[in-house]
């Protein structure tokens, strides 16, 4: 019997220990999916609608960017004030400035379209078991087939030249300057991969009810290591700082869990941080952040003709620059020397 309420006790313990692992940051949604931070807001979507929340606020309070878009939406990317969603048959964007946001369509005619990833000026979009691209800059927009693989996929992300899909139970990536593209598998887990996010050189993954991550840096074969389990349906994944937001669609929420301190120092910038495409055509990004920065352009002359904050994966658009070299540097004491094509 004391045996029994032993059992019992280590159960309900560790019941608690699952439950207080994660926070609450805002309930009550309808099936919400992607999310994407910027700056201090969070943007995610639920149904046929997109809102926002400014995570610093001590009582958040949702607002509502733009309503009736019809299809389900899922995933979304942010290029310059440009918000690009992807909508299944189609991909839409919103001006995030405006004072009423619209959609302006992109492109349509897509099958499934679900995950997105910036390189660049290519936007790649996943269709069931494909990778496509589109060149944002481009008139019109065409889609262009890059590689079809085994499995479905359903999340993507960019690390440097390499693009990392979920495909099902296992997680690949493919070196996009390669001249045969393929896809190489990394790592297989037990469960259904859905969404990625980097924190720095660890890849960050939801599978089934729980997060696991990977050092990509580490030797192979790679060892994943749960970080948060007892999720409902994790889907969006985010990090600010400490922070990992996740997206709980079967509990209609947004929840938190702290990384805790840095694994690189109070440094936030790793020392793999890069910056690229070099030179530029109309973007740069870096690579190896783990949390929003605040930049700074310099021209050869010393004099700052550009300032402001880039998030992880987030671009620096550079298309008003004029051709020539320049310097940006990060908060932290990084610099970069970069040219405007």
């Amino acid at each position: 019997m004391k045996q029994i309420y032993f059992l019992t006790t280590v159960l309900f313990l560790s019941c608690i220990k699952l439950i207080a692992q994660t926070t609450d940051v805002v309930t009550g949604l309808d099936s919400p999916d992607g999310i994407l931070l910027h700056g201090n807001d969070l943007y995610y979507t639920q149904d046929d609608k997109i809102s926002k929340i400014d995570i610093t606020e001590t009582t958040l309070t949702p607002v509502e960017i733009v309503d009736g878009l019809n299809n389900h939406s899922a995933n979304m990317v942010l290029i310059g004030n440009d918000l690009y969603i992807a909508q299944g048959s189609k991909i839409s964007k919103i001006d995030i400035t405006a004072t009423t946001p619209t959609t302006t369509e992109v492109i349509n005619g897509l099958n499934g379209a679900y995950g997105m990833a910036l390189h660049g000026n290519d936007l790649y979009i996943t269709q069931g078991d494909k990778i496509s691209k589109i060149g944002i800059t481009a008139t019109p927009t065409m889609v262009t087939e890059v590689i079809t693989v085994r499995s479905i996929l359903s999340g993507m992300v960019f690390h440097g030249n390499d693009l990392y899909i979920t495909q099902a139970d296992r997680i690949s990536k493919i070196d996009i300057t390669a001249t045969t593209l393929t896809a190489i598998d990394i790592i297989s887990v037990s469960d259904f991969v859905t969404e990625m996010v980097f924190y720095g050189n660890d890849l960050y993954f939801s599978q089934g009810s729980k997060i696991s991550k990977i050092d990509i840096t580490s030797t192979t074969p790679y060892t994943a290591t749960d970080v948060v389990s007892g999720l409902d349906e994790p889907l969006g994944l985010a990090i600010n700082e400490n922070d990992l937001y996740i997206v709980e669609s079967d509990e209609n929420k947004i929840s938190k869990f702290n990384l805790g301190t840095l694994s690189i120092g109070e440094d936030t910038v790793s020392s793999n941080v890069k910056l690229y495409p070099n030179p530029s055509p109309g973007f740069i990004q870096i690579s190896g952040l783990t949390k929003t920065e605040n930049y700074a352009i310099y021209n050869m002359l010393g004099v700052k003709i550009n300032s402001g904050t880039i998030a992880i994966n987030e671009k620096i658009r550079t298309e008003k620059l004029s051709k020539g070299p320049y310097f940006l540097t990060i908060e932290k004491g990084h610099t970069f020397k970069f040219i405007k094509d």
